[in-house]
């Protein structure tokens, strides 16, 4: 499947000829729901690496880097739409570099997490520990392939 045209047909068997309004509305329905979250959970996650204020709760005055780079992912997810016409590798693409995005994080988070100055009794168990790690190393393994095969469309 290349299009969104594609996945629509596929629909066909299961709800018929409302195939293509039901995929329209849910794919409408879904990017109106992710944009923002996508944009926001983005902008917060790299103010809070770089240890500035973040959050929709708190005025651009107090949060700037985090408003700045709201904007920049909304303004960049609907300028990279303006110049492509296929909607399916556009949700591959964010995917992608979600994929990518999450083994930094976790790394970070398996690191506070396990840190005993930070999180005193509560950090993790070995339980937690084990689990967290092989998830990061997953993601660092997924993320290489997805970086892979983007480069090389295979």
């Amino acid at each position: 499947m290349n299009t969104a045209a594609d996945v629509a047909k596929a629909l066909e068997p299961v709800v018929g000829p409302a195939a293509k309004f039901l995929f329209a509305a849910g794919f409408i329905g879904s990017g109106i729901l992710a944009v923002p979250v996508l944009a926001a959970s983005g902008a917060a996650g790299l103010s809070g690496l770089l240890g500035k204020d973040w959050g929709l709760d708190l005025s651009p005055r107090r949060a700037p880097l985090f408003y700045v780079l709201l904007a920049a992912g909304t303004g960049g997810g609907v300028l990279i739409s303006f110049f492509t016409s296929d909607p399916i590798g556009l949700l591959i693409l964010s995917a992608t570099i979600n994929g990518i995005a999450a083994a930094p994080f976790l790394v970070v988070t398996m690191l506070i997490s396990g840190d005993k100055k930070i999180m005193g009794e509560y950090r993790n168990g070995i339980l937690a520990t084990t689990l967290g790690w092989f998830t990061t190393a997953l993601m660092l393994v997924a993320g290489s392939i997805g970086v892979w095969t983007t480069l090389t469309g295979s």
